[in-house]
C-alpha cells in the first residue's frame, strides 16, 4: 500500500509528493529538496502508530496534480529516486508501486524470508541490546560482581562467576543477534576459522602473539570501539535494511542503480559510519595478520620474505613490531587473500582512501557520490551510488563480526591461561 503525503519545502516553497511504501517497519528518510538542496528528513512511523515527524518541510493540503516533485520511500526495498512530477496518471502508469517494481529482484519466497530475519534482528535490538550495553560497560569497568543476576535474565545458562563467563555470555548473545543479518552459513564459517586458533600447534605460539598485540589494553581498546560501532548499526538499522536485504538476497547486481536507490539516510551519516568502521577494521586486522603468520609460517613475527614496508627507513617488514610501525593503510598490503584468516575480509581500498583523503560531491537527483583528488596535476576520481556505499557499510559490519570472532578466541585463551574456567552451561 502507498500512503501519500503532500509537503512544501520550508525554504524554496516547492511542493513535493511523498509516497511511502507501507510495510513492516518504520521508515526513516533523508532527501535533499530537488529545488534548493535543503535536507528534508524525518520518520514515517508504521509499527506502533501512523505519525509523521519531519524537518525543513511542512504538510499541506493540496491537489496531487499540483506537485512539483515526488519522492518514493521504503525500508524493505530500494525505490525510484526523487524526480520532477508530471501527472498522477503518468506516475501510476510507470511507477505505481515501489513494491511491485523491486520485489522481483528476489527469487521465490526469498523476500518474505528476509523480512523475517530483519524482524528478528529488530527484536534482538528491542529485547536484548538494551540489556547488553550496560553489561558491556560493567565488563570493561571490571565490575563483574554486579552482573550476575542480569546475565541470568538473558539466559538461565549464563552462570557468570568470572571475566571469562562474562565474555562468553556477552559474545554469544551479541553474535547470535547479528547472525540474523548474515548470509546462511556465514557464522559457521567464522567459527570454523576461529577453531584453527585452538589447534595444539597454534596454541603454543599464541601467548607471544597476545603479548605483541598488547594483551588486555589492546583487547579492551578495540572491543570498546566495536561495541560503539555495533550500537550505531543496531540503533540505525532501518536505514540499512534495503542494502542488507539486497546483499542477503544476492540481488545487488540485479538492481538498476541508475533508476533505483535509497533515501533512508543521508550521505554524510553513511560516510561517517563507513569511515569509522573501516578505521576500526584497520586496527583489528592485526589479529588476522598475526594468525596468518602463525598458521602459515609458524610464528606471528614471520612475515613473507621481502614484505615491503611502504614507509619508514627499513625497506621490509621483519617482525610484528615493524608491522605495527607502518601506516594503517599500508597494513592492508600484508593481508594476503590466499591465507586462511584473510578470506572473510574483502575490503574496497579505493573507496576507503577516497573517503579519507578526497573531496566529494553528492548529486541528490542521481544519488551518485563523486570523490575527486588532484595530486601532481593528475586527477583521481572514484564514483559510486549511495546504495553502493550502503552495501560497503554492511560489508564492514560483516567483517567486524568475523574479526570479533577471532579476537574472542584469543581472549578466551588469555583468560584460561590466567586460571579461569567457564561456568556457563553448554546449550543443548
Amino acid at each position: 500500500m502507498i500512503a501519500h503525503t503532500f509537503v512544501q519545502c520550508d525554504y524554496c516553497k516547492k511542493k513535493i509528493l511523498l509516497r511511502f511504501q507501507i510495510g513492516y517497519f518504520d521508515i526513516p528518510f533523508d532527501i535533499c529538496c530537488p529545488e534548493c538542496g535543503v535536507h528534508i528528513n524525518g520518520v514515517q512511523r508504521i509499527v506502533n502508530d501512523r505519525t509523521l515527524t519531519m524537518n525543513n518541510a511542512s504538510v499541506i493540503e493540496e491537489d496531487l496534480n499540483n506537485a512539483d516533485y515526488y519522492a518514493d520511500f521504503s525500508v524493505e526495498l530500494p525505490h525510484a529516486k526523487t524526480a520532477r512530477f508530471e501527472s498522477i496518471e503518468s506516475l501510476i502508469k510507470t511507477k505505481f508501486s515501489p513494491f511491485m517494481l523491486t520485489v522481483s529482484l528476489y527469487e521465490d519466497d526469498k523476500y518474505f524470508e528476509l523480512i523475517k530475519h530483519m524482524r528478528e534482528f529488530l527484536s534482538f535490538r528491542s529485547s536484548c541490546w538494551p540489556k547488553l550495553t550496560p553489561l558491556y560497560d560493567l565488563f570493561f569497568n571490571e565490575k563483574i560482581s554486579l552482573t550476575k543476576e542480569h546475565f541470568l535474565k538473558l539466559s538461565s545458562r549464563f552462570l557468570v562467576k568470572n571475566d571469562l563467563d562474562a565474555l562468553m555470555a556477552l559474545h554469544q548473545t551479541t553474535i547470535l543477534g547479528f547472525n540474523n543479518i548474515l548470509p546462511n552459513g556465514t557464522l559457521g564459517q567464522f567459527v570454523d576459522a576461529s577453531k584453527r586458533i585452538s589447534t595444539p600447534s597454534t596454541l603454543i605460539k599464541i601467548d607471544a602473539f597476545i603479548d605483541s598485540l598488547g594483551e588486555k589494553e589492546y583487547f579492551n581498546s578495540v572491543s570498546k570501539r566495536l561495541v560503539k560501532i555495533y550500537d550505531r548499526w543496531i540503533t540505525n538499522f532501518e536505514k540499512y535494511i534495503p542494502a542488507t536485504m539486497l546483499v542477503l538476497g544476492n540481488s545487488t547486481e540485479k538492481l538498476d542503480k541508475n533508476t533505483f536507490g535509497i533515501a533512508t539516510t543521508s550521505v554524510e551519516d553513511m560516510l561517517d559510519f563507513y569511515a569509522d568502521s573501516y578505521e576500526l577494521i584497520l586496527d583489528y586486522i592485526d589479529v588476522a595478520i598475526g594468525l596468518n603468520n602463525i598458521v602459515i609460517r609458524g610464528d606471528h613475527n614471520a612475515f613473507p620474505p621481502n614484505t615491503i614496508r611502504a614507509n619508514k627507513k627499513k625497506p621490509c617488514v621483519e617482525n610484528f613490531e615493524d608491522y605495527r610501525g607502518i601506516i594503517k593503510s599500508s597494513r592492508l598490503n600484508l593481508l594476503a587473500d590466499s591465507e586462511p584468516f584473510s578470506k572473510a575480509i574483502p575490503l574496497n581500498r579505493n573507496v576507503r582512501n577516497a573517503i579519507a583523503h578526497f573531496n566529494y560531491e553528492f548529486d541528490a537527483g542521481t544519488q551518485k557520490i563523486t570523490f575527486k583528488d588532484k595530486y601532481k596535476n593528475n586527477d583521481n576520481t572514484v564514483e559510486l551510488y549511495l546504495i553502493e556505499l550502503a552495501f560497503l557499510c554492511y560489508e564492514n559490519v560483516s567483517i567486524l563480526v568475523y574479526l570479533d570472532e577471532l579476537l574472542y578466541s584469543l581472549q578466551k585463551i588469555r583468560y584460561t591461561k590466567l586460571g579461569m574456567h567457564p561456568n556457563i552451561k553448554i546449550p543443548r
